[in-house]
């Protein structure tokens, strides 16, 4: 869980991850919250075995904990889940050398359809439209059930 530093202001709340060096606003409390763990997981994309350092205020930096001045809520926040379908969609375009302009020519939607499909964080992609992006890209889709280990 990465030491997470948040304020609220007149009109929006922020939120400060210093040992990933990620910042955000957000109207809401819960918006930020939502949107600091996806950022927290974006950060985290590229080095998977990343360890948090940071367990507490005393672990930061002196100048930032300098700036500090109580009125700061500490949490402490766990990346967001990526959605591994997401993940392998941007895959495939890669591989294909198909840009999401083109793919969402290729479907007959719009681009911002595609940029959700691909988004990491979207999880309500419908088998049709799999299959449909499988057609557009020329892949194949294989869907695979597992049992849990107990």
């Amino acid at each position: 869980m990465y030491l997470t530093i948040i304020t609220s202001g007149e009109r929006n709340w922020s939120a400060l991850v210093p040992e990933l060096t990620c910042l955000g606003t957000a109207p809401t409390r819960d918006d930020l919250i939502r949107l600091t763990r996806e950022a927290i997981a974006l950060a985290l994309e590229d080095q998977p075995s990343a360890v948090p350092r940071l367990r507490n205020v005393n672990d930061l930096d002196a100048d930032l904990r300098s700036d500090l001045d109580g009125s700061e809520e500490i949490v402490f926040l766990t990346p967001a889940e990526m959605n591994p379908v997401s993940l392998e969609i941007e895959h495939a375009l890669k591989t294909a050398g198909v840009t999401q302009a083109e793919l969402a020519r290729r479907l007959g939607t719009s681009r911002s359809a595609v940029n959700r499909l691909v988004n990491p964080f979207y999880w309500g992609h419908s088998l049709d439209m799999l299959r449909r992006v499988a057609a557009a890209l020329e892949a194949e889709l294989e869907v695979k059930l597992t049992t849990k280990a107990s």
